[in-house]
């Protein structure tokens, strides 16, 4: 599906095809625009949306298999507020008319979603720097990759949608070569070695994931490591994935007996080196 693009000030008319069941509107507006449902509700709240030529109610529910219906939304200029151009330090690394890519910083967050509305994520610095582009039809500032909170390095973003749409293609058939340093808390008995244990979900864990026997309980998995430097009780490693699973990289490195330094959610003794977050830096995309 492509990406779904919000011009403020302009109407979105959606139709809303026949099918079983009901759903909570909210629910259904959050799916359909790709974001999380509080965005979504504030749509509705703000009177911002028509069910077949009514305004909809903060707690309706769409009856699909009475449709077809439509949907009528306008993005307010205030629209989403927790996307709200926000001024703040960036490291380009590369900058061009179609797309940029940024050197992270660990502890910011890629994108708003739950639990980090605080107009405080790179997406919002990348809004405020190219906002006089966003009244463009063909704008779209978004990463279609996404490094975890604490780990640092290159991301690419894109600024028209063609552009995005494209790189979501070439991130889904893995098309893009990504290659990180780690530190690996304990020194590896190989100096290369692809690991390929496929990786689910960690039952005891909520978010996490883990190493499981067979692809039938997990996902294919295939993370390339090749040690650069030994140390005393550490080693500094290149990491390249060649699939994209959350924690890819992470869960593999614990799984071969050298968890990353300050990795809290793998590494038993995080703190061992003294490292704050897990070391790990995407250098190379």
């Amino acid at each position: 599906m492509t990406r779904p693009h919000f011009i403020p000030g302009t109407t979105a008319r959606y139709t809303v095809k026949n099918r079983s069941g009901k759903k909570k509107l909210a629910a259904y507006l959050a799916s359909r625009l790709g974001v999380v449902e509080p965005w979504a509700d504030d749509l509705i709240r703000g009177g911002h949306v028509k069910l077949d030529d009514l305004h909809a109610n903060p707690d309706e529910t769409i009856n699909l298999s009475a449709g077809p219906h439509l949907l009528e939304v306008y993005f307010p200029h205030d629209w989403p507020k927790h996307m709200a151009a926000t001024e703040m330090p960036l490291d380009i690394l590369y900058e061009a008319e179609h797309l940029v890519v940024l050197n992270k910083p660990a502890g910011m967050v890629v994108h708003p979603a739950r639990g980090h509305l605080d107009n405080q994520t790179l997406q919002n610095g990348m809004r405020h720097r190219y906002r006089h582009l966003l009244q463009m039809p063909e704008t779209t500032v978004g990463s279609q990759h996404r490094l975890d909170k604490d780990t640092s390095g290159a991301i690419v973003f894109a600024l028209t949608r063609v552009v995005y749409t494209d790189l979501v293609k070439q991130f889904t058939t893995g098309r893009p070569h990504k290659e990180y340093l780690a530190v690996f808390d304990g020194t590896p008995d190989f100096t290369s070695f692809s690991c390929r244990s496929p990786i689910g979900p960690d039952p005891g864990r909520k978010g996490l994931g883990m190493v499981v026997a067979d692809e039938g309980a997990g996902k294919s998995a295939r993370t390339d490591f090749r040690v650069l430097h030994r140390g005393d009780g550490w080693a500094l490693a290149a990491a390249v994935p060649h699939t994209g699973r959350p924690h890819q990289i992470r869960i593999h490195a614990a799984s071969l007996g050298v968890p990353l330094a300050g990795d809290r959610d793998y590494n038993h003794h995080w703190d061992r080196l003294g490292f704050p977050r897990q070391a790990l830096h995407a250098s190379a995309l």
